[in-house]
């Protein structure tokens, strides 16, 4: 008991950072959770920095992985070399990702020189992807089968290997 006195205040201002955690990350989990099991209303066309397209109603029978991502966001940057690790992976299993930023293309051409990516890189000019989607924080990850949104994760996570090969393979390893 008098430990619980000695460090009450403590106590109280652990309790207030856990709820205002709390706090923050609920409405990212409300919002993602109206997208997931819904379908694409359109379709999506992607231009990727060599301006090649990418129709997402003509990709069948694969597992799309949409990474919205930042060169400023330090999860992100934990993030792209996984995606990219599991890209190489699987795509001939199927996975297809593409990384969607809304930053300065030049900027992200700097950027890529030092941590490149071997998938696509998709500058979401005038934002048109992030409202699409109601991107709240990066890095988001979005994945689609069949043009069904199965999932969506905001904030880095340590599983996302895992739970990309889940729905490309069925498989965990």
């Amino acid at each position: 008991m008098d430990y619980i006195k000695e460090n009450l205040s403590t106590i109280i201002i652990l309790g207030i950072l856990i709820v205002y955690l709390l706090y923050q990350r609920i409405p990212l989990y409300l919002n993602n959770s109206k997208l997931e099991n819904s379908r694409l209303r359109e379709d999506l066309i992607l231009v990727d920095l060599k301006n090649q397209e990418y129709h997402l109603s003509e990709i069948k029978d694969k597992t799309i992985v949409i990474n919205f991502w930042a060169t400023w966001c330090l999860p992100c940057k934990v993030e792209m070399p996984l995606l990219e690790s599991t890209y190489q992976d699987l795509k001939s299993d199927g996975l297809e990702i593409f990384g969607i930023t809304s930053e300065d293309q030049s900027l992200v051409e700097n950027y890529l020189k030092n941590h490149p990516v071997s998938y696509p890189i998709v500058i979401d000019k005038n934002y048109a992807l992030t409202n699409y989607f109601n991107i709240q924080g990066y890095p988001t990850i979005i994945i689609i089968k069949n043009q069904q949104i199965v999932d969506v994760a905001t904030g880095l996570n340590v599983f996302l290997k895992y739970k990309i090969r889940w729905y490309t393979k069925k498989s965990l390893f």
